[in-house]
């Protein structure tokens, strides 16, 4: 009889066991989730600067960050053709800083390659509640503050590649006829530059060359859909956003610092860090941890 109890009892641990077992792995299947990014990243951003241009004493603006624009009314016109009177507003962007260019997720690559830059601009003319464009061969002057200007930097137009801002340096590629020079002269301010477009301006020149690795981020604890995806080359003040969690062409040998950023529907903030050297292609396994907002910012800061 009691032989009998314990082959009972022990198919009854087997079986609990069992049923434990298989509970664990399908828990472990049920990976963090997140809310998309963008909120965060929104709340953080440099603001757009408004000014009012009254007349020809006012037109000189310089920005928060330092950045000089002459926005003289004579080069700006209506999307018809109207000609523009004052006043009129200039709107601007400043990001000088990784931490402002993942703010605002605008990556310095420009159709896969990497840009080294010294900041990156947005420059927006309105006038009753319009638009404006610059006339045909007009430009506006710009001049980005800069200690150590390098001498070979180009002026790099944003444009729409699809849901993100890609960038060129020939003008004629958006349609735009100009004689002014892409390049970027260099004072004791800074970059000195003649732009033939308004909206975004890199200050960059192609970084990375025709052989290179590429990472793909995965994790078994995290959905990484939501999650901003950043790749920073200190070397090179470049930053490239990873999309469906893959990075673009990285140059062999480059040491990079990975940062990946969740926010939960409660609002919970996590993070996932690394300081590399990557020389092969690689898969990073990312596990997320909890983080609080400052501790995030200072983070940003130190890239």
């Amino acid at each position: 009889m009691n032989k009998k109890i314990n082959f009972v009892i022990l198919i009854v641990v087997a079986i609990s066991i069992t049923i434990s077992c298989k509970k664990d792995r399908i828990e472990k299947k049920e990976k963090n989730e997140y809310a998309p990014v963008n909120t965060y990243l929104d709340s953080k951003k440099q603001q757009e600067q408004d000014f009012v241009i009254t007349g020809p004493s006012n037109d000189t603006i310089v920005g928060n960050q330092g950045t000089k624009l002459l926005a003289g009314k004579d080069c700006l016109m209506f999307p018809n053709g109207d000609t523009v009177g004052y006043p009129f507003t200039v709107k601007l962007v400043e990001l000088y800083t990784p931490k402002d260019m993942i703010y605002w997720q605008i990556p310095t690559v420009a159709s896969g390659n990497i840009l080294e830059t010294d900041g990156e601009i947005r420059v927006r003319a309105v006038k009753d509640g319009q638009d404006l464009v610059l006339r045909p061969s007009c430009f506006y002057r710009v001049m980005m503050p800069n200690s150590a200007p390098s001498s070979n930097m180009r002026e790099f137009l944003g444009f729409d590649g699809g849901g993100f801002i890609d960038w060129t340096d020939n003008p004629a590629n958006l349609s735009v006829t100009t004689t002014v020079s892409p390049i970027f002269s260099t004072d004791a301010y800074g970059y000195v530059g003649d732009v033939p477009r308004l909206g975004w301006l890199n200050c960059g020149v192609l970084a990375n060359n025709s052989s290179g690795s590429t990472i793909t981020f995965t994790s078994e604890t995290d959905n990484l859909q939501n999650v901003g995806t950043f790749v920073y080359f200190p070397a090179t003040k470049s930053v490239m956003q990873a999309y469906n969690s893959v990075t673009g062409l990285i140059p062999n040998g480059t040491s990079i610092k990975i940062i990946l950023i969740g926010m939960q529907s409660s609002g919970a903030l996590f993070y996932f860090y690394k300081d590399t050297n990557i020389s092969v292609s690689t898969t990073i396994d990312v596990e997320m941890t909890s983080i609080s907002d400052a501790d995030l910012t200072t983070l940003l800061n130190s890239l």
